[in-house]
């Protein structure tokens, strides 16, 4: 599960993030320069970005590199930290990565099966390629935080 998080972490971080500055730079030139149609690139520089913030969760609190109260955190011994972390777990991340899997792969086939596609008309088709990152990364996040889970369980019990 680790090492899953770490590939599409990493993915996120040198593919699709160089995508997207691409995009933006292309968009920018393009309309100012080139007049050429902004849609599509639009599009695809906002789908570039969501699909590389939602692969990127995991891996960021898989390397503890995400947002915390630090203030309180410092203060805090480690097996107070961990029990903080097996709580947070349970209480927090199994719930919401469970919905977030369940509604965004409804979402996902349903946009498949609809042949849904932007709204706007010189806008990009397959719009369940997007909306298939949500579940994706919520599963990323859901290994992230099984790790790391079984991390502090094996902290609290070897300190026991």
């Amino acid at each position: 599960m680790e090492r899953c998080v770490i590939l599409f972490g990493n993915i996120a971080c040198f593919v699709l993030l160089p995508l997207q500055i691409i995009c933006a730079l292309f968009y920018i030139v393009g309309r100012q320069f080139y007049n050429i149609p902004a849609t599509p690139i639009q599009e695809l520089e906002w789908q570039l970005f969501t699909a590389c913030v939602f692969f990127v969760i995991g891996f960021a609190y898989l390397l503890d590199r995400h947002v915390r109260i630090d203030i309180v955190r410092e203060k805090l011994g480690a097996r107070q930290r961990a029990w903080i972390e097996v709580t947070g777990f349970v209480v927090a991340i199994l719930p919401f990565c469970m919905l977030l899997i369940w509604q965004g792969s409804l979402e996902a086939w349903t946009a498949l099966m609809s042949g849904e596609h932007s709204r706007a008309s010189l806008g990009l088709a397959y719009r369940w390629i997007i909306k298939a990152t949500l579940p994706l990364g919520a599963l990323f996040l859901l290994f992230a935080g099984v790790v790391v889970f079984r991390r502090n369980l094996k902290l609290l019990r070897d300190r026991s």
